[in-house]
């Protein structure tokens, strides 16, 4: 049997609670289980039975109840195996922590083509804490730099959606830096700078990240930004009518449709909506 099949109980029974009770009754439901690490397998499988990005009536408060006591529960299990001196399963529980927490970042940004829920401003704020923390957890876990981009990146997109916009420029270049430094790693080229990477079939992170800093540098008034932005629209753009590796396809039509899509909630709209919420 698929490990995926194995979880299907675990799903059924946790989507059960969910629907009963909401995420009260979910945590209450997860945290009466005797194995710890069962919990923490709970906790995250949690997250694939709420109600997806698609549905409008999702409810970010139940999405937030549920990953901070996730979250919470990663930590106390870390804390008690550093008190027992086993420094491996101290570190899998806090990265269990950080996991979490990014998705919880993730879910909370206003950023995926064809979300149009409504985020009030404390689920933004909550979104850029979870953000800030991922931050020092990957640093602290010596995660490589693609992983701490991603934090970053999550970071900037919520300073974004508050109307923070220096501070969204800031996220999304250390972003972009970590992304270069995980691309000139690559033992196939050691260019350090990102305009090396933002053409067809380049790095995906350069590129996503190339563009997100070009939408927040065009809001802060920087004429650069707008063509920034294109430039790394038209390296997906590019990548999606010439590559044949079906995986860099699916990555290029997504980060070029996250790109548009944040582009026109922005600087079409600006930055008046998001922050009224």
């Amino acid at each position: 049997m698929a490990g995926d099949d194995l979880d299907l109980p675990h799903r059924n029974k946790l989507r059960s609670v969910f629907e009963e009770g909401g995420g009260a009754k979910v945590v209450a439901f997860i945290q009466g289980t005797a194995d710890p690490e069962l919990r923490r397998k709970l906790y995250a499988l949690a997250r694939q039975v709420l109600p997806d990005r698609s549905d409008v009536k999702r409810r970010f408060d139940d999405v937030i109840r549920i990953a901070r006591a996730g979250i919470a529960e990663g930590l106390r299990q870390a804390e008690l195996a550093s008190a027992r001196s086993h420094a491996d399963e101290a570190r899998e529980c806090i990265d269990f922590a950080n996991r979490v927490s990014y998705n919880l970042a993730a879910d909370l940004a206003e950023c995926w083509p064809g979300d149009e829920a409504r985020r009030e401003r404390r689920h933004l704020e909550t979104g850029l804490r979870a953000a800030y923390d991922c931050i020092v957890w990957r640093q602290e876990l010596g995660k490589p730099p693609d992983r701490r981009a991603m934090a970053h990146w999550a970071a900037g997109m919520h300073q974004l959606s508050l109307g923070n916009l220096v501070e969204a420029v800031f996220g999304f270049e250390a972003a972009l830096g970590l992304a270069v430094q995980a691309a000139a790693a690559s033992p196939a080229t050691s260019e350090p700078k990102p305009e090396a990477y933002v053409k067809p079939g380049g790095d995906f992170g350069v590129i996503l990240y190339y563009g997100y800093a070009g939408i927040a540098r065009h809001l802060i008034g920087d004429a650069s930004g707008s063509r920034q932005f294109e430039k790394a629209c038209a390296a997906f753009e590019g990548t999606t009518q010439t590559s044949k590796d079906e995986e860099a396809l699916e990555d290029a039509k997504f980060g070029l449709d996250q790109l548009r899509w944040v582009e026109r909630k922005f600087v079409g709209a600006g930055t008046a909506a998001a922050t009224s919420k």
